[in-house]
């Protein structure tokens, strides 16, 4: 939770500097915590415990966790943004987020197959006002037929009990493509990201070549390639798959974390357009278009933390 609660500060920073005073206080808070790692304790709230961490007042509205797994923030932007068309009582929306992994329940490289784990945390907040970007475009997409993959043949714990031990991910996801074929599932998720992409696109007016970048959930090459790109018909290029590479999968955050680390390394423009497509394991996708407006410089010092060049020597170097 600590994590959220820096990229939280970071992201009421950034508000103070585009927003007229007074500071405006969110009355809407969604937190995501995906794994019980990350979670701190149960039967306790924490999005409130982030909410209070950020010096938030009391006051209307409501904080409250947000699981769509790892599309829980690109999602969540779906959902504030069709709060905000349709609440004239709520002016901003908070999301958070922040994963911490860790053997021996979940071993950051070993625990799922062809996706290494990174811990962090991101967070934004959505409005009326100009801000930095602008909100073009959502659609989201549901396959309740693929809960499975992530279940396998496991029975539900005892009612009073708590799950021991390492995650058995990848034992779950065997078992379910043991029974189905890589096909089936492939075919699936091709529909789903193909389906919300087209929509997002379609709505907020663009084709797939005037978008900048796309963002993308930080698999391994494979499994990008696979579920991703070949779905979309697009190479890595516009994507952040290097610097993915270098800080992992980050459950819920993996596009926030990329679009402020564009912001922050002036690797995008006003006026630039930007996917981010969020895929979440139960399963659902969904796309956001959104236009960068403006790059406050204090960004600068929110670039995510990189140890190796991020794009290809062809590129512009930052």
């Amino acid at each position: 939770m600590d994590l959220a609660v820096r990229a939280g500060n970071g992201a009421l920073s950034v508000l103070a500097q585009v927003a007229p005073a007074p500071l405006p206080v969110p009355e809407l808070h969604l937190h995501s915590a995906i794994w019980r790692g990350s979670r701190g304790i149960d039967f306790w709230s924490r999005a409130n415990y982030v909410r209070a961490r950020l010096g938030l007042p009391a006051g209307p509205g409501i904080a409250a966790e947000l699981n769509a797994m790892s599309n829980s923030l690109v999602g969540g932007i779906d959902l504030a943004a069709r709060i905000l068309s349709g609440s004239p009582d709520v002016d901003h929306i908070m999301l958070t987020g922040g994963e911490v992994f860790g053997p021996p329940a979940f071993d950051h490289l070993s625990a799922d197959h062809g996706i290494a784990y990174g811990d962090g945390g991101s967070a934004l907040i959505l409005g009326r006002r100009p801000g930095l970007a602008q909100v073009l475009a959502t659609s989201s997409y549901t396959d309740p037929s693929l809960e499975q993959l992530h279940r396998g043949h496991h029975r539900f714990l005892p009612a009073g009990t708590t799950e021991p031990g390492p995650e058995r991910i990848r034992e779950r996801k065997r078992q379910y493509v043991t029974a189905v074929g890589t096909d089936s599932i492939n075919t699936r998720n091709a529909h789903g990201i193909r389906t919300v992409m087209k929509h997002a696109l379609a709505d907020a007016e663009l084709t797939a070549d005037q978008l900048v970048w796309i963002l993308l959930p930080h698999y391994g090459h494979q499994l990008l390639d696979t579920h991703c790109l070949q779905p979309l018909g697009i190479n890595a290029d516009r994507t952040l798959r290097d610097a993915g590479n270098q800080w992992g999968r980050l459950g819920p955050n993996d596009q926030i974390v990329g679009l402020t680390h564009l912001l922050a390394r002036d690797a995008v423009r006003p006026g630039d357009h930007l996917a981010l497509i969020g895929i979440g394991i139960g399963m659902t996708w969904t796309a956001a278009i959104i236009r960068i407006d403006s790059i406050p410089t204090s960004l600068r010092a929110q670039a995510p933390p990189l140890a190796h060049p991020w794009r290809n020597k062809t590129s512009q170097s930052t």
